[in-house]
């Protein structure tokens, strides 16, 4: 029996408010992530789930590089064990 995991990670991103389609675009293009909301401000919620923590870090390091985001916050990280 194999035995992998789900990571799930919940993070707050600061963006350029007059950046946010581009940014919303290019979060919602990689692979697991998805930018929830925005306020006015640009401070966005993102989920990200991966099968490893390094898959995790990885989309958080391709995050930060987009051409408007500010900081990046990780405010929640889980995982389990999957068995399949």
């Amino acid at each position: 029996m194999k035995t992998e995991e789900l990571h799930v990670s919940s993070l707050i991103v600061h963006i350029r408010p007059e950046k946010r389609q581009e940014i919303e675009k290019s979060i919602n293009a990689l692979d697991g992530a998805e930018l929830i909301t925005v306020s006015p401000i640009g401070k966005a919620v993102v989920v990200l789930e991966a099968p490893h923590q390094r898959v995790i870090m990885e989309v958080i390091d391709t995050i930060n590089a987009l051409d408007g985001v500010l900081s990046t916050g990780l405010v929640y990280h889980e995982f389990e064990k999957l068995e399949s």
